[in-house]
């Protein structure tokens, strides 16, 4: 199974996401290579949605590293 950096959660309502990132997190992503900072400053992240809704905290989708994309065998 590939190992999914977590940087945060997101909870889903009738008027779209709200999306909490822990910054340490992803300052530790960027230095370490797994996210990458285009020219403009931006970020490109995932937000994947959970099978059931966490019981704790009631988040609804994960904040994550995007998984790299394959490579071409052409």
């Amino acid at each position: 199974m590939e190992d999914i950096t977590f940087l945060g959660s997101a909870w889903s309502d009738d008027y779209g996401i709200s999306v909490a990132i822990n910054y340490e997190k992803l300052q530790a992503a960027i230095a370490d290579g797994k996210l990458e900072v285009n020219k403009y400053g931006d970020v490109r992240i995932r937000v994947q949605k959970l099978k059931e809704a966490n019981s704790k905290s009631k988040a609804t989708h994960y904040v994550a590293v995007p998984k790299p994309k394959a490579e071409s065998l052409f």
